[in-house]
């Protein structure tokens, strides 16, 4: 109920922002531009848009081979794909959930298993730093915005790698009591973490991950050009990426806001896109990745739940 609660907030935060943009783009202009986008593309984009969804479950899987919990590719991928009605969180964090359902299924502590989708994260995070960086120098405070988000990365790389570095980090924590107790869990959960982004797993990963992000990027190109204010596919990925970023740095549900008004930003600011056409392919394209994730999770969740039935006396909702 808890869950059902915060995902219709964030909907309705969601809505009232997309509303809001309509009023201030114009009701008449959106609809004109609705009405002349070429719906035949929706089906195409949305296909973009479950492409990402099958080569990120590609380095879920990968993951879970490197930490060695046995899920049978079937179980893993309906995992995955629940895992993204959590996609409305912040930062997408939220899908910590599948660990609790590789749990449910298996018994492999979260603790082991939670640091998949940190590394999930980081690795989406590094590959659209990357795919940023075709255009950053478009825009101003570009480089700072960078170089803020490069500090991140490396910041947690050599938190992480620096393996006697952490385990004083670690040490110290232990000294905290309402840490003490769960000291074990948190070295476990930190063994996780250090094997997932060691460099030939992070270089892999990474690249899986540009390619999933590319999918959408394409998405994004197609529907500004079902709009008629067709972009290079260059300058359409940097934009989609930059937007991404920032709804990530902000930590607002789903980049809810951060994302859109960045997008849309970046549409009219750049490439003098008209505001009833940036405000609606801004709105499309959410729809074909944010709000599709949320609706194909719920679906599996839904009609899949047979698959996640609970081992007995692994059922605790226990984070470790």
């Amino acid at each position: 109920m808890e869950f059902k609660n915060k995902l219709l907030l964030t909907i309705s935060v969601a809505a009232v922002f997309y509303l809001a943009g309509c009023i201030w783009a114009g009701w008449a202009e959106i609809l004109k531009a609705l009405s002349g986008f070429r719906w035949w593309l929706l089906p195409l984009c949305l296909l973009l848009s479950f492409l990402n969804y099958i080569v990120r479950f590609t380095k879920w899987h990968y993951y879970l081979g490197l930490l060695h919990i046995s899920l049978d590719r079937g179980t893993s991928f309906r995992v995955f794909l629940a895992g993204l009605v959590m996609s409305a969180t912040p930062g997408k964090f939220g899908e910590v959930y599948k660990s609790y359902l590789v749990k449910s299924i298996n018994g492999a502590p979260m603790s082991k298993s939670a640091p998949i989708v940190l590394a999930e994260r980081f690795t989406d995070f590094t590959a659209l730093l990357a795919m940023s960086l075709l255009g950053i120098m478009l825009i101003p405070g570009g480089l700072g915005i960078f170089a803020i988000s490069m500090g991140i990365v490396l910041l947690i790389l050599i938190t992480v790698t620096w393996k006697s570095a952490a385990e004083k980090l670690i040490g110290l924590a232990e000294k905290i009591p309402w840490i003490a107790s769960h000291a074990d869990k948190i070295r476990n959960a930190y063994k996780s973490m250090y094997r997932l982004i060691s460099p030939g797993p992070l270089l892999w990963a990474t690249l899986i991950s540009i390619a999933s992000w590319f999918c959408e990027c394409v998405a994004f190109y197609l529907v500004l050009w079902g709009f008629g204010s067709p972009l290079p596919i260059i300058p359409a990925t940097f934009i989609y990426a930059f937007a991404t970023i920032m709804g990530a740095l902000l930590m607002t549900p789903g980049g809810i806001v951060a994302t859109e008004g960045t997008m849309g930003g970046l549409l009219m600011l750049l490439y003098s896109i008209s505001a009833e056409t940036a405000a609606s392919a801004t709105l499309l394209i959410r729809v074909c990745t944010l709000w599709f994730a949320v609706v194909v999770g719920l679906f599996v969740l839904t009609f899949c739940s047979q698959s996640f039935t609970t081992v007995p006396g692994k059922n605790d909702t226990s984070l470790f």
